[in-house]
């Protein structure tokens, strides 16, 4: 299976994914934000609001098919991955681009036995505002290793790919941060880093499938 084939097939295996995802007796609540007022604001943009926004600022939304492409996601990670992860051999997850490249998608927090992580929001209006920012804001952790792809609990740190850590299947084991840690490090390194690193999944997709299997138990 080529490259381009096994992209076509993690994209059916995302949107099944959060079909599934969304199939819940919390739907409702799930699929409801605060409504985008403002250009700059991470409200709901008006092309996924879907139906009125209620008294107190909020509407129900809904998924669209993504028009993110391949090369707007590779462009990404060789002006903010690359450069600070230049010594480092790394290739984004194929899972992961389906995940940024197959719907517009809101609130997707993956709820385990002992924490909660939560996957960038992918806005219709600005697909790949978070990732970028989560690139952009933890290079000390890229250049050590440590790709950052989502948020641990809420806001307490965040969640990555420990490229030391690679699988088969151009995938890498999963570790989160505490950021009070990562605050006292000025110049955080690898042997350093290496002892606060908290193992959570032997990969992205065991993650996804484990969050699947949390949510129908």
């Amino acid at each position: 299976m080529n490259d381009a084939q096994t992209l076509e097939q993690d994209r059916l295996f995302i949107k099944s994914w959060l079909d599934t995802y969304f199939d819940s007796p919390h739907r409702e609540m799930l699929m409801s934000s605060p409504a985008k007022t403002e250009e700059g604001d991470y409200g709901v943009p008006a092309a996924m609001q879907d139906g009125e926004i209620d008294e107190e600022g909020w509407v129900r939304w809904k998924m669209l098919d993504s028009e993110v492409t391949e090369k707007q996601i590779n462009d990404l990670v060789q002006t903010l991955i690359h450069p600070a992860a230049h010594a480092i051999s790394f290739s984004l997850p194929s899972l992961y681009t389906a995940y940024l490249s197959s719907r517009c998608v809101l609130n997707i927090y993956l709820r385990y036995d002992a924490f909660t992580v939560a996957l960038p929001n992918l806005a219709s209006d600005a697909p790949l505002r978070e990732v970028s920012g989560l690139w952009s804001a933890w290079k000390p952790l890229i250049a050590a290793g440590y790709i950052p792809f989502a948020g641990y609990e809420d806001g307490a740190g965040p969640v990555c790919w420990d490229t030391n850590q690679p699988t088969e299947v151009n995938d890498y084991a999963v570790v989160s941060f505490d950021h009070e840690v990562l605050a006292v490090e000025e110049q955080p390194v690898r042997e350093k880093l290496e002892q606060y690193a908290r193992p959570l999944f032997p990969s992205f997709r065991e993650m996804l499938i484990s969050a699947a299997s949390s949510s129908r138990s």
